[in-house]
């Protein structure tokens, strides 16, 4: 069963559409927004990953919602739960936003409403898998109430997991 997508009030949470692909690739091909993943992602590699983020609502019952701004309808990136393959025992919170939406605290607001939405589905806890350069998504999970719980490295890249009890 998919329960309803979350939203907040500068922000709206929801399932993909067509129209979010081409933003997104644009947001996947920047190089500052990639800058702690192991590259940019092509226009292919691009729509295979809003394909996933929006499969795993009919996997999971959850999944890694489109963000678009409320006052104008502007795709801001995704914001969500899921499996992450390095820890498929655990949800994982992750966020991806365009450059134009940092430091406007979407992602805390929208990842709070998912925190809210875990609670609702009754998930024991989350994690994020975070790289350890990274201060602002560090800082979002501590914003969140997620605490280190571990570090390791996976697929050469190292990681810091925050976690957080529900």
């Amino acid at each position: 069963m998919v329960l309803p997508v979350p939203s907040t009030a500068r922000l709206t949470l929801r399932r993909w559409t067509a129209a979010d692909r081409e933003p997104f690739a644009a947001l996947n091909a920047d190089p500052e927004v990639m800058r702690y993943f192991p590259a940019a992602l092509d226009r292919e590699a691009s729509d295979r990953l809003a394909d996933y983020a929006d499969g795993c609502f009919d996997r999971l019952g959850f999944g890694l919602s489109a963000v678009e701004q409320r006052t104008d309808g502007r795709f801001a990136g995704f914001v969500g739960l899921h499996r992450m393959r390095w820890y498929p025992e655990d949800v994982e919170i992750g966020w991806r936003l365009a450059r134009w939406a940092w430091g406007r605290g979407y992602a805390t607001e929208a990842a709070g409403a998912w925190v809210g939405h875990a609670r609702e589905l009754g998930l024991p806890r989350l994690i994020s898998v975070v790289d350890p350069r990274n201060a602002a998504s560090l800082a979002v999970t501590r914003k969140l109430g997620m605490v280190e719980g571990w570090r390791a490295e996976a697929e050469g890249r190292p990681h810091v997991v925050t976690v957080l009890d529900l």
